[in-house]
Order: structure tokens, then C-alpha cells, then sequence
């Protein structure tokens, strides 16, 4: 099956053959802390190709084990293709496809045991794969790649809230090119505003005003910030994946792992310009997406969920409250199938997403 893909800038724009023995009705979703980490999302989704593809032009190689290699846009960050060296296989992330209509059947989850919490798995009703590890687990760690089931410590004293504990959520990508935290919402989270009161879209030409000036991003009496999933054609063609998942969390409340306030120049940190004055960011080593902001409402970021190493799992829900209404431009997405069967699922896990 012939098929085109892109990725948001259109730099890597060509023709790919699916495996004719490969069902595409069945998404393969992998939520494993190395797809995580490396993507900047909760779950990666590829499909097999048939042969290798065309070419590599334009693209960024990241050999992330001695087994497994991944290729990301060098313009715009978006995640294209990964190779299992060992079984001669090459992949496609499954959010680049232009032309065929995509309809999932069948959801298949690897790696749920990583995420400690299922991560998005209780909103996507599917099958676990009797495989349960990821192939992404095959092979040595490459020296670029760090494992991240311990992250290293950060160089600043860690102090303690109220309850005790570590008040901070650590965030870094694969290779650990970038790596930063975000403190608990304070006094300072209430400064920020927003030229618009609708919680998950960022900006659109029909978003009313925000006249009362709603600090949506706080949630549960302030306590924790909202947290989201967006199907917009950007946020697909940027990452790779047909859902992207953002935290909303105010810049003074993200630090670089030196202690010093959120720039957007960390080490390896890569910016694309994707609309007059909307940027996204991404890690030009590994790939991950990191984070979307605007000229408009620049002290609140949108922060790649994937990136956090929570105590309590993937979502954070310690930190996190998850929007469990609707999914962001759902109206954009190609495979509506899975946006219903997504939102059905939120709906119905609402009380696991949202407790506060």
C-alpha cells in the first residue's frame, strides 16, 4: 500500500510503501519510558513499511540503542521513521499519513507496565500485546541515551513542601539534552493571563475573549495545573502522532535543572517557528517535543507531557488535572474513529484523570 507522508514544515514530504501483511485498522500504541522520553508524548504509533524508505534527506538520526535507530525532521522536530536493525525492520510514525483515510479498529498497547498508571491507555479501550515489552527495549543502550527509570539528581538543594515530599516534577527527554522542572502553582501562577478563556485551544480565529481573565491552567483549588490531549494538524505533523499531550503550566513555575528560570536555549534545545508568532521546541538530539508557546500569551507554556518523570506515573496526577470533556481540534483529525473512541474513553475514566 503507497502512501505520502509529511511532517509539518513539508521538508520530508515523500512516498512510502506500507507492509501489504500489516493491518493499518490496528493502532499500535507503545507507552514504554524510552517512547515516552524520546518522543515528548505519551505513547509512540508506528506503522511497518514494506522497505526502506526512499530516502533520509533532511532528516536527523538518532541511534538510540544498538538496535534501534530513529530519524526525526531536522526543521521542525517531527518524529518519521525508526529502524529495528536486528529483525531488518523500518517504521513510520502513523500521524505523517496524507492520503489514506484512516479509520482504527483496533487498539494494541505495549509497555502499559512503564507507565505505572496506565498513562492513556484507560481512555483508548484496546488489547495488551502478549509481548508486553516494547521493541524498543531490545538491544544496548546507546552512550547518547540515558536510562530513565533514575534521573539523575539535580544540582541545587531540593526543598520540601507541606507534605513532605520532593516539591518538584522532574522533566528531561531522552538523551537528556534538556532537562528541567516545574514547581507547585504559587502566588506568581496567578500573574499570568490569557488573551483567551477556552482551556485547551490555543489559539484559533473564533476564541472569544477573556474579559474576566480565567486562570484555566490552575486546577483543584489551585493545587494543580490542567492537562490535555490535542489533535490539531500541527501538533500531528510536528510530533509524529496522531495525539498530542500538553500540560499547561506557567513560566515561572518551570526552572532549568540549574534552578535558574525556563530560557529557550538549553543545550540542545531547537526552536520552529510553526506560525507568526507561535513557536514550538523540540530536542535537536533526540528529537522529543518539548514545548509550544505564543507571543500572545506568553507566560503560560505548553509543556510535552511525556517529558515528566513523576512518582506516580506518566499522567502525574499528582500534579496534573486532566481535561476529560473533549479532545483539542478533534474536528483536524484524520482518524476520527480514534478521536471518538478516545473522548468516549476520557469521558468515561474521568475520575481517574481528575481527582483532585
Amino acid at each position: 500500500m503507497i502512501d505520502s507522508i509529511s511532517c509539518l514544515c513539508g521538508r520530508v514530504e515523500q512516498e512510502v510503501l506500507l507492509q501489504q501483511e500489516a493491518d493499518p485498522s490496528v493502532l499500535r500504541l507503545c507507552h514504554c519510558d524510552e517512547c515516552r522520553s524520546v518522543t515528548g508524548l505519551l505513547f509512540s504509533s508506528y506503522l511497518i513499511l514494506q522497505s526502506s524508505p526512499e530516502t533520509f534527506e533532511g532528516l536527523v538520526k538518532y541511534e538510540q540503542s544498538s538496535d534501534i535507530n530513529r530519524w526525526f525532521c531536522a526543521v521542525c522536530g517531527a518524529h518519521v521513521f525508526a529502524q529495528l536493525k536486528s529483525r531488518g525492520l523500518y517504521l513510520t510514525a502513523s500521524g505523517l499519513l496524507l492520503k489514506k483515510a484512516l479509520e482504527t479498529k483496533l487498539v494494541q498497547h505495549w509497555g502499559i507496565d512503564d507507565t505505572r498508571d496506565g498513562g492513556l491507555s484507560p481512555s483508548l479501550p484496546g488489547v495488551e500485546a502478549t509481548d508486553k515489552v516494547c521493541w524498543a527495549k531490545s538491544g544496548q543502550i546507546h552512550p547518547q541515551a540515558v536510562p530513565q527509570r533514575q534521573p539523575r539528581p539535580l544540582n541545587h538543594e531540593i526543598r520540601k513542601n507541606h507534605s513532605g515530599t520532593d516539591n518538584k516534577l522532574l522533566a528531561c527527554c531522552h538523551c537528556r539534552g534538556v532537562q528541567f522542572y516545574v514547581t507547585p502553582p504559587d502566588a506568581s501562577s496567578f500573574d499570568a493571563s490569557s488573551p483567551w478563556p477556552d482551556l485547551l485551544v490555543p489559539y484559533h480565529s473564533t476564541s472569544s475573549d477573556n474579559p474576566g481573565d480565567v486562570k484555566w491552567w490552575l486546577r483543584c483549588q489551585a493545587t494543580k495545573y490542567l492537562a490535555g490531549t490535542c489533535a490539531c494538524n500541527s501538533c500531528r505533523l510536528a510530533s509524529g502522532f496522531p495525539i498530542q499531550t500538553w500540560a499547561f503550566i506557567p513560566k515561572s513555575n518551570i526552572f532549568t535543572s540549574k534552578g535558574s528560570p525556563l530560557t529557550f536555549d538549553m543545550k540542545t534545545m531547537q526552536r520552529y517557528g510553526s506560525s507568526p508568532g507561535i513557536y514550538r521546541e523540540f530536542c535537536n538530539r533526540c528529537g522529543a517535543t518539548l514545548f509550544w508557546h505564543c507571543e500572545e500569551r506568553p507566560a503560560v507554556i505548553d509543556v510535552s507531557a511525556g517529558l515528566f518523570k513523576a512518582t506516580s506515573g506518566a499522567r502525574a496526577n499528582d500534579w496534573l488535572e486532566w481535561a476529560t470533556g473533549r479532545v483539542s481540534f478533534a474536528e483536524e483529525a484524520p482518524d476520527m474513529t480514534l478521536i471518538q473512541t478516545l473522548e468516549t474513553g476520557l469521558r468515561a475514566w474521568a475520575g481517574q484523570f481528575t481527582s483532585c
